[in-house]
Formats: C-alpha cells, sequence, structure tokens
C-alpha cells in the first residue's frame, strides 16, 4: 500500500512511460484498481503526439475525433448549417477528418482483432488485449501476464507473431505499411 504522494509519482511515471512509449515501469500495475488500468490502457491507445516517432493513434487524431463528434452533433441540430471542423484557427478539411477517422477506425480494429487470435490461442482476455494494445502502440508493458513486471514469454508462438506483426502496423502506421505491401505503388 503506497502513500499518497508515492502513489502519485508511481502513477505519473507509469502514465508517462505509456503515454510516450517508453517501456519503462517502476511498479506492478497490473495489481492496481480498474479505473487507474483503464487509465493506462487509454494512454496505451492515444500514446504521443503528431510528428512524434511513438507508436499510437495520437493525441492529434483524439482531437480531431472529439471535434468531429461536435461537429455531427451540430449538424444533428441544425441540418443545414455549414459546421468547420478548426484547430487553431486553422480549418481541418473533410478529407483530413475522414481519414483520421478512418485511421482510428482500423487501430481499434486491428486490436480487437489482434485481441480475439489470440485469445483463440488460449491467451487469457485481459493479457490478450492489453498485450495487442501495447504491441500496437509499442508501448511495452500491458496488463495480466504482460504486465509492467513482467514479460510476453507466457503468449504461444503464434501469438508471438500475431503481436510481430501487429507492432510493424503500429510503428510504421497502417496506411504507410499497407502502401509498401502494395506492389503497383512501388512504381
Amino acid at each position: 500500500v503506497y502513500g499518497l504522494l508515492e502513489a502519485f509519482r508511481y502513477g505519473a511515471f507509469q502514465v508517462l512511460s505509456v503515454g510516450t512509449s517508453t517501456g519503462f515501469a517502476t511498479a506492478d500495475s497490473s495489481f492496481w484498481p480498474p479505473f487507474t488500468q483503464l487509465i493506462l490502457i487509454f494512454f496505451t491507445l492515444q500514446c504521443a503526439c503528431a510528428g512524434s516517432t511513438s507508436g499510437g493513434i495520437k493525441t492529434d487524431r483524439i482531437v480531431l475525433f472529439w471535434k468531429a463528434v461536435v461537429q455531427r452533433l451540430k449538424k444533428i441540430q441544425h441540418p443545414s448549417a455549414v459546421i468547420l471542423v478548426k484547430i487553431d484557427k486553422t480549418t481541418i478539411d473533410e478529407e483530413v477528418l475522414g481519414a483520421s477517422m478512418l485511421y482510428i477506425a482500423l487501430y481499434l480494429g486491428v486490436v480487437f482483432l489482434a485481441s480475439v487470435l489470440l485469445t483463440a490461442f488460449g491467451v487469457d482476455i485481459i493479457t490478450a488485449f492489453s498485450g495487442a494494445a501495447a504491441a500496437m502502440g509499442n508501448v511495452g508493458p500491458g496488463f495480466g501476464s504482460v504486465g509492467s513486471l513482467g514479460n510476453y514469454s507466457q503468449i504461444p508462438e503464434a501469438g508471438k507473431w500475431i503481436l510481430s506483426a501487429v507492432m510493424l502496423l503500429g510503428r510504421l502506421e497502417i496506411f504507410g505499411l499497407l502502401l509498401f505491401l502494395m506492389s503497383r505503388w512501388w512504381r
């Protein structure tokens, strides 16, 4: 049981570690309360800012997502209105907004699919989901047997191949890797 300052220090370190995809840990967050684990999972999925080499959905796409939600709610209220999404007085093109939403959907779809495949190989659901999210964001630790003081040794070999593919998708950004694999784009 930690004191308040010590708990804050461990929590802040873990959030920064996961949010920047450094993969370091100073405490076993697998035994932390579910609320704090959900916060860490959010940062595992979101990770760093635009232009960063870390994995994750990235903060700019999360901001665009929430601005798109607000735009959609306003359009439902006022169907004829022209409502633009802006960041710092710069209007965001609808194509950029759509591409960001598609990326978030694909990102979460890959995490979900990898989680399903891992559970099909006998991995428990907490380890499967958090391991897939951690691999996609390239953050290192997850929860369960892949917790911050654990490792991926308990994952079956086929599961490690799945997580390796997921890690490539996350690190190279989904669209970039897919374009690389499409030979007609090589010309």
